[in-house]
């Protein structure tokens, strides 16, 4: 449904567009003018944009809920930023932790989320100042929308800065699975944006200033998405080092003041705060928790051209199912050649739905229709292909998702041509990158690419200025036209005239974003069907299992004595539904979550946690209860109750 909408927009805008007919260039030369006066005030307008993406959140928020964690990756980046908020790095290994072993949080030898700690310090930040960790998810996105716009000023000039700022704001900023739930993606934005903000303005002039904002963003890209990083600073990091070599700047004063001495301080604060979260995980400053995960749960390596790992024994059936089964599943079908071609098209397609959308594709698209010869015959073919194949797409049909990723790369070789400048190449090429990152991952999701966002919304823009700038009786004088044509042709450009009136469009589409975001707002509400590869994935829902586990907890958290939970799953559980999470200071927490595993085992965790209201819940219930666990061991024996997972169950949409 909300796909529709956003077409119904699109096509809107297009008969808009059209109904204007010929119009003048001065007809839109007023609007233009403020535009760019506005657009002047740099820093004014990345406060307003940084401001606009705070403020919308809190409102959208305020309309539908509060951030609920759903996902495994939501816990434990809560895990982390309340182990931050106490002052801790990590925690004490809980007792008996065969009770409180889940998902993407180390149990052994502290526990302590496995994720790099960028998210997590904005979550914690969140939490200390205002008790809300959403505050600080909302924080990075402002931050993150701020630091696009003010690279956006440096790589399109003011008026660019103010338009990919808006963009982002409207698309990512205020409602979307990057700003609405604790998932991630914003600060790997912010770091991306502030590097490649940086070195676009040192590469004009060597400043402190921007030394320390390349050296910040780099620390925040290492403590986010260190891999993603890598790969998005290479291209452009390797130029302006030739660069500086070729220029002998290194022998200069201001190369070793300005840029050398700010950027190594600010490198090595960040390096030692790194290696002291590593340590206090770990045990070595050069072992961050992410490895010592990936050697205690993941049979399967995260990338599917390196080996399958030693078989692990979980403590578990659903940790093993999850880990054993699922993600070794992913990662067998993608070393076949049918599972890599299929799983590459519903890659490229999540990552395109994701990042461009309906309404973003647009420019993208109608920039290549423009150009004259094959390039617009290309561009009308792939068009229609994916128009065809979209509309009839069989996930199981190899030849099919052959088709898709055919096109798919005959598209970007036709963003190739079309953006033919020196910086849209930089950003094409790194963009390239991440993609091919996004190939061969095992299980990628779009904020795998967040480093490079900035780069994508610089796309944007550019699509837009090539959009504003055209003039196809212009374009005919070098086309080999008849005298007659070129006759007209001058005469339009000495009237001002435009023969197609794009301008308009350029004007009308980034509206039409701006009610799209209110489209989005409302399907929650309304119960309207999205896709769920766009940016609202679990953004916010209004019903789900999670805000029925949220409503649990914030009512056993008001009782008078402390709390105990064992969980029990059916033989269908869906592992993407996982209940057993728990606070930072586990032994003391007010409510505690823990596995079931049946009534001797469990005489041991209730004498390492006396004092408490015991229950029992049978989390895939359509309506899940608290059961006295008295009463449920009356009924059954519990020691049944946690069964192992079926042979066959449905895969989980997430």
């Amino acid at each position: 449904m909300v796909e529709f909408l956003q077409l119904i927009l699109l096509l809107g805008v297009l008969a808009l567009t059209l109904a204007t007919g010929r119009s003048k260039a001065n007809d839109t030369s007023a609007l233009t003018a403020r535009l760019r006066r506005f657009a002047a005030k740099q820093g004014l307008v990345v406060v307003l944009v940084g401001c606009s993406a705070f403020a919308g959140c809190v409102a959208v928020a305020s309309l539908l809920h509060e951030p609920v964690p759903r996902i495994h990756d939501e816990f434990s980046y809560l895990l982390m930023g309340e182990t931050l908020a106490s002052g801790r790095v990590s925690n004490p290994a809980p007792p008996l932790p065969e009770f409180f072993d889940t998902f993407h949080e180390l149990i052994r030898p502290v526990y302590v989320s496995k994720y790099f700690p960028a998210q997590g310090v904005f979550l914690a930040l969140g939490q200390k100042l205002t008790g809300h960790p959403a505050v600080g998810v909302w924080l990075s996105s402002a931050l993150a929308c701020a630091a696009v716009c003010w690279m956006l000023q440096a790589w399109a000039g003011p008026l660019g800065g103010l338009l990919g700022g808006s963009l982002i704001v409207v698309q990512l900023g205020i409602f979307s699975y990057w700003s609405q739930t604790y998932w991630g993606g914003m600060v790997a934005t912010l770091g991306g944006a502030l590097f490649f903000g940086a070195v676009r303005r040192l590469w004009s002039q060597l400043t402190w200033q921007n030394a320390f904002w390349l050296a910040l963003g780099l620390v925040i890209l290492a403590n986010s998405r260190p891999m993603e990083g890598f790969l998005v600073v290479i291209p452009l990091g390797v130029l302006f080092l030739v660069r500086v070599w070729r220029e002998r700047q290194w022998k200069t004063i201001p190369f070793w003041r300005n840029l050398l001495l700010p950027a190594s301080v600010v490198l090595l604060l960040g390096a030692a705060a790194t290696a002291v979260y590593n340590r206090g995980s770990t045990g070595s400053s050069w072992k961050p928790p992410y490895f010592l995960h990936e050697q205690q749960y993941q049979e399967s390596p995260p990338f599917i051209f390196m080996p399958a790992r030693a078989r692990l024994i979980y403590s578990n059936p659903w940790l093993e199912y999850y880990f054993h089964v699922e993600e070794m599943g992913f990662y067998s079908s993608e070393r076949s050649v049918d599972g890599f071609i299929q799983h590459v098209a519903r890659k490229l397609a999540t990552w395109w739905a994701f990042y461009f959308g309906v309404l973003l594709i647009a420019p993208a698209v109608v920039v290549g229709l423009l150009r004259r010869g094959p390039i617009r015959t290309a561009q009308l073919l792939v068009l229609l292909g994916l128009l065809i194949l979209g509309a009839t797409y069989d996930p199981t049909s190899t030849i099919k998702s052959l088709l898709i990723d055919v096109l798919a790369l005959t598209q970007m070789g036709i963003l190739w041509i079309v953006f033919d400048e020196f910086w849209e190449w930089i950003a094409l090429v790194t963009l390239g990158l991440l993609v091919l990152d996004t190939l061969v991952v095992k299980v990628g999701f779009p904020h795998y690419s967040a480093p490079g966002a900035c780069l994508i919304f610089f796309l944007h823009v550019q699509a837009f200025r090539h959009i504003w700038q055209y003039r196809s009786q212009l374009g005919g004088l070098s086309h080999g036209t008849t005298g007659a044509e070129r006759k007209r042709a001058a005469r339009a450009l000495a009237q001002g005239q435009i023969a197609f009136p794009w301008r308009g469009f350029a004007f009308l589409l980034p509206l039409a974003c701006v009610l799209s975001l209110g489209i989005r707002v409302e399907a929650p509400v309304a119960r309207w069907t999205e896709d769920n590869h766009g940016p609202d994935r679990s953004s916010l829902p209004m019903r789900d299992w999670s805000l029925r586990r949220a409503e649990l907890e914030a009512w056993l958290e008001q009782q008078k004595e402390p709390q105990l939970v064992f969980v029990s799953y059916s033989s269908r559980h869906q592992t993407a539904f996982e209940w057993v999470f728990n606070h930072a200071d586990l032994p003391n927490s007010r409510v505690v979550w823990a596995h079931d595993l049946g009534a001797d085992h469990n005489r041991l965790l209730l004498q390492q946690l006396p004092g408490r209201t015991v229950w029992s819940l049978k989390a895939d219930s359509k309506e899940p209860q608290l059961v006295t666990y008295s009463e449920a061991i009356a009924v059954k024996d519990v020691a049944s109750v946690e069964t192992r997972p079926s042979s066959r169950r449905d895969s989980p949409d997430f």
